[in-house]
């Protein structure tokens, strides 16, 4: 973690430490009719936490209502009080005495005089003298003078401390009229509260502004001149104003001037400090002025307004308004980004005028920017060179600051302060979803590292996101009068077009229309529900994702686009498919709410296609380690373009980032270019230019090219290789000829970007984050690199490393111990050395297999529609059964197996991979389907192509002989459906790799 990060940090760990001492309980004492009147017709806590509330203030204090001081003096043996609040018209009480007798039983306990009638007030200014009262106000007829009352106590009990501990501000009021500091303060605080709240809305979700509402600043009062310069003496550093009457006491006289005296006293040691001068006598405005300080008459009947322009103006608490030194408003910011973007074009004449009387520094102040107000403030315009040196300062200065207050933060959305630049938005109340909370955690831990954003020597960080929370979900479920319907068994089709022509919630339209003004690039619409990505069932894959160019001409069209992908992915939490997979966990399809993320897509533009270099899944955990390989070492899949070839099981390269070097998996060239990529999917960005959006299939604007339209691109050459048939050999470089092999050789031979070590260190950070072994879904622009920079262009855009999911690769500690001799030969009927699971199924009577002589993978679509058929009907009668077929099961390219949906397989519990001696395809690994079986619990076997007898004790095989004697219970034109009189048991070691299948009552002959 950078020093800079750990700063922010401590920063936010010291808000919680702020303002230990809170008025929780409060005595109030006085006779039953001034309690009466104080409230009103209403209850006293009540009505003090409707002011709370209005305030966006939390923990209003509770009131105790007694009518004499010998009931107040009872009540505080039996319970605690922060404040006593006493009233002077109560029959017998000596005031001064009765505080004595307070702070007796509770030494240091406030007591406070509230008094109601003004003429009581000259005989009470006596008790501010006395050192068993702690202050005297005067009701005015506002509840909020109750609020003013609890804040005072608080500011003067925690202000030493949250000095030390954040360096807060302080404004200190100079007035000795209860009347009139009882009014101020009743005006004071709630505007304090309210210019807080309104400042604090810069790109903060809700906790940061609350307890960024601890850091207003504190008031400070005193009634006399020798009091005010002994707070001026302590607290100089961090006064941010002064609010003086003309007259107050002095050597204990009354002096009508001595306010003066004060004011030139602060203006000697502190010439910048605003400082408002108040009185009465119009007369004095003359020599106020001379001293550039603020006049305010305090018979005029725009007291508030002009209160409020000094505070906006002087301390802070408005807009920055940038003027010429003579006066003339050239330009105005409402945030520290509109700050930094006025300090771009504002004349030097301005800007030397506000850096030279340190307004900049005092704005920051106002918004606890303390750290970064204190270094500006150090700064003369003297330090510097020229006014430019000044203006490059402040821009470097202010967008580290603004940076780092987003890194790692959840910010929530708003339309009136939408800020493009921050990483990660919460729009809406509720939940983020799983998908949506590992985006979240992995901004923090790359934002946190101590790299700050480089992984393994690589720039990496989250793309852009949106996130529409689940409160989003079940408003347009509410307001569609969805539920019913889609909870209802339905075709996906008919739940996509009634989920089309429902209408999105308004605060939902409102806050797309915002994203889309401002991001033209191509967008991915993806779903983060509750269950997804969880620590149990992952759930990868099973919901929507949706890719849109977002380039229509019309930003209505393209509003449009975004709606309907939405609504879409809103859909397909009620897909069969969903329905499917949810059944088999312990979860309800009811329990299940949608998040729905939206992210900018990685990548550049070439013509009319739009891709990252290349895309791939990373897993910290190899479920298949070979050669010198551990499963420790981890293992990733990478393709060229986007990452759907991956995620869907396509062809794709596969190595450990700790032996980037090696690809044991392919014996030779040859081999490496027949299992090679062929097609990479990316963005077409002709679609998106179509007004009507048509989203039958479930790509989006998503297409598959072959690899000559990646050549044409200029993106082949730096993930390729060239296959010399003659040799029989890969080969490099521009003099290469022969077919393409995308190798990766440029990255992962000759490291020309360090990616291997990038992503050993992300999965290691990401692992030691979530406890456990994970898997993470990245996307690689590589930037300039390879490219010519266009004229004028200095600077390079480094390749960079963009992380897009994080998930949980679920480990079981509790496995079954499998040994050899377990069963006997006669028994097994297969045996893997690669299985996936833990523990033992038995019970199983139901056999569904592809016939090998059969098969076609031209058919494997048809196959698997026969296998859904039969599955629903198994699934019915609620009968588990294996499944058997070859290549990668659940492939999205049929020519590498059975394309099958979770719905159409849901009833299986045992899986096998088993080709014909001729079909060789590299065994399921990081696709979506992949991860859902294993996180499932199912028992996931491989069997080498062709191996249907056991050649030695711990061969791999399956006995197609025994399931082929076997009568048929059902046969399909592609399918055997075998039920066995005496059940099979499967047994899976998962630690090593070894499963069994057998039949053990008698054997299996």
């Amino acid at each position: 973690m950078t020093p800079q990060q750990k700063r922010r940090v401590l920063k936010f760990r010291r808000y919680h430490n702020l303002m230990p001492h809170r008025v929780r309980e409060v005595l109030l004492v006085s006779s039953l009719y001034d309690a009466f009147i104080l409230q009103e017709d209403g209850h006293l806590t009540e009505q003090i936490f409707l002011e709370y509330k209005s305030l966006a203030l939390s923990s209003a204090p509770r009131f105790t209502h007694v009518t004499g001081s010998q009931a107040a003096l009872d009540a505080m043996e039996s319970r605690r009080f922060d404040v006593v609040l006493v009233m002077p018209r109560i029959q017998n009480l000596d005031l001064i005495d009765f505080g004595r007798q307070v702070k007796e039983k509770r030494p240091g306990r406030p007591v406070v005089v509230l008094a109601f009638d003004n003429h009581e007030l000259d005989e009470l200014r006596v008790l501010n003298e006395s050192p068993y009262i702690d202050a005297v106000f005067s009701w005015n007829g506002d509840a909020t003078i109750l609020l003013a009352i609890i804040k005072y106590i608080e500011d003067r009990e925690n202000i030493d401390h949250d000095i030390a501990v954040a360096d807060v501000r302080v404004i200190l009021l100079v007035e000795d009229s209860i009347r009139f500091y009882s009014e101020y303060f009743a005006r004071l605080y709630p505007e304090l509260m309210r210019q807080s709240q309104r400042l604090f809305s810069e790109g903060l979700n809700r906790l940061q502004k609350l307890l960024r509402m601890r850091t207003r600043p504190k008031i400070l009062h005193t009634t006399t001149y020798e009091g005010a310069v002994e707070l001026f003496e302590k607290y100089r550093d961090n006064l941010v104003a002064v609010i003086a009457d003309a007259g107050f006491y002095r050597h204990g006289r009354h002096d009508k001037r001595c306010g003066l005296d004060l004011v030139r006293e602060f203006r000697k040691h502190v010439p910048s400090l605003p400082i408002l001068f108040q009185t009465a006598n119009e007369e004095m405005r003359g020599e106020v002025g001379e001293l550039g300080v603020r006049f305010l008459n305090k018979t005029s009947p725009q007291l508030l307004n002009d209160l409020q322009t000094f505070l906006e103006e002087n301390v802070g608490f408005g807009d920055f308004v940038f003027r010429m030194p003579s006066g003339e408003e050239i330009a105005r910011a409402t945030d520290i980004r509109a700050l930094e973007q006025c300090l771009v074009t504002i004349p030097a004449a301005s800007l030397e005028y506000h850096a030279g009387q340190n307004h900049i520094s005092n704005w920051l102040m106002a918004r606890s920017e303390f750290e970064l107000a204190a270094k500006i403030g150090s700064k003369k315009v003297s330090d510097f060179k020229s006014v430019e040196d000044v203006r490059r300062y402040l821009l470097t200065e202010l967008r580290r600051l603004r940076k780092g207050t987003r890194e790692g933060i959840i910010s929530d959305f708003s339309v009136e302060n939408f800020d493009p630049d921050s990483l990660f938005q919460r729009i809406g109340a509720g939940s983020l979803g799983g998908k949506a909370r590992g985006l979240a955690f992995m901004n923090l831990l790359l934002t946190s590292h101590q790299y700050r954003g480089m992984v393994g020597g690589m720039p990496a960080q989250i793309p852009q996101t949106f996130v529409l929370s689940t409160e989003n979900f079940d408003r347009f479920i509410e307001e569609n009068d969805l539920h019913h319907f889609a909870f209802a068994p339905t075709e996906d089709e008919e739940v996509n077009r009634r989920f089309l022509r429902a209408r999105l919630p308004h605060q939902v339209v409102e806050a797309l229309e915002k994203i889309i003004e401002f991001l033209d690039c191509p967008l991915a619409v993806r779903s983060s529900s509750l269950l997804e990505d969880d620590m149990s069932h992952p759930f990868a894959g099973i919901y929507r994702t949706i890719m849109l160019a977002n380039n229509a001409l019309f930003t209505q069209t393209r509003l449009d686009h975004l709606c309907d992908a939405v609504k879409l992915v809103y859909a397909s939490t009620f897909h069969n498919n969903a329905k499917a997979y949810i059944e088999n966990t312990s979860h309800r399809v009811e329990q299940e709410k949608m998040a729905v993320v939206i992210q900018r897509v990685v990548g550049q533009r070439y013509e009319k296609r739009f891709y990252p270099h290349f895309a791939g899944v990373a897993q910290s955990y190899n479920y298949y380690p070979v050669g010198p390989q551990n499963a420790e070492d981890g293992v990733v899949q990478m393709a060229l373009g986007l990452g759907r070839m991956v995620v869907e099981g396509g062809h794709i390269y596969r190595f450990s980032p700790h032996y980037p070097k090696l690809a044991p998996q392919y014996p030779s060239p040859a081999m490496m270019l027949k299992n090679s990529q062929n097609r990479f999917y990316s963005l077409d960005l002709t679609l998106g230019e179509e007004e009507t959006q048509h989203f039958e299939d479930a790509l989006g604007d998503i297409q598959a090219y072959d690899l000559t339209a990646a050549e044409q691109d200029g993106t082949l050459q730096m993930v390729g290789s060239r296959y010399d048939a003659d040799n029989d050999r890969l080969t490099e470089g521009p003099e290469a000829v022969g077919p393409w092999v995308v190798t990766f050789s440029n990255i992962l031979k000759y490291s020309s970007v360090p990616l291997p070590d990038a992503l050993c260190d992300i999965l290691d950070l990401m692992a030691d984050g979530m406890g456990c072994a994970v898997e993470v879904e990245f996307a690689c622009d590589m930037g300039d690199y390879g490219r010519r920079l266009e004229r004028g262009r200095k600077r390079r855009a480094p390749p960079t490393m963009y992380a897009l999911q994080l998930r949980p690769i679920v480990t079981l500690s509790e496995l079954t111990m499998v040994e050899n001799g377990t069963f006997t030969d006669q028994e097994i009927i297969c045996r893997s050395i690669q299985a996936l699971g833990h523990g033992s199924y038995e019970n199983l009577f139901d056999v569904v297999y592809v016939k090998q002589e059969r098969f076609k993978a031209a058919e494997s679509t048809q196959i698997a529609k026969e296998v859904g058929d039969i599955n629903r009907k198994l699934h019915a009668e609620g009968r588990p059964y294996i499944l058997i077929g070859p290549g990668r099961w659940g492939s999205s390219d049929h020519w590498l197996g059975i394309p099958v949906a979770w719905s159409q397989i849901s009833g299986a519990q045992i899986i096998i991979e088993a080709s014909p001696k001729d079909f060789h395809v590299d065994p399921s690994q990081g696709s979506h389907f992949f991860h859902n079986i294993t996180s499932l619990g199912l028992g996931y076997f491989t069997v080498p192509p062709g191996a249907t007898a056991p050649q030695d004790d711990d061969a791999a095989f399956l006995d197609w002989a025994w399931l082929d004697s076997r009568p048929a219970c059902e046969e399909t034109q592609y399918l055997r459906h075998v039920r066995l009189d005496r059940s099979l048991t499967a047994m899976i070691d998962g630690r090593k790799g070894l499963g069994v299948i057998a039949c053990c009552q008698g054997g299996c002959v």
